[in-house]
């Protein structure tokens, strides 16, 4: 899973430049992936929320949710389960925000 997430360049997918933060994307997938408790999850599942894949103040949700989804999918099934809760709280947000 670790590969997967390093595979892909987020800088190169769009998003408004004042919300969204690709650094965020690639070292919140790999925290949540590799977390073992909830401290850990939770402070991943913030940066993903916090311009990573959305930006709940603003409500917006970015193009990398597109490449993440399959990841947050596997992190549910497969991840520790504070990690799979996260990622799983994550889903809403991307479903009801508009898109950047």
């Amino acid at each position: 899973m670790l590969e997967e997430i390093d595979a892909v360049n987020r800088g190169d997918l769009p998003g408004s430049l004042d919300l969204y933060e690709p650094d965020r994307v690639a070292t919140g997938l790999r925290a949540l992936a590799t977390a073992t408790g909830l401290v850990q999850a939770a402070g991943a599942g913030s940066r993903l929320a916090g311009g990573g894949l959305v930006h709940d103040h603003s409500g917006a949700v970015f193009p990398s949710v597109v490449v993440a989804t399959p990841i947050l999918l596997t992190i549910v099934r497969d991840g520790h389960p504070d990690a799979g809760a996260t990622a799983a709280v994550l889903f809403p947000s991307v479903c009801a925000f508009r898109s950047e």
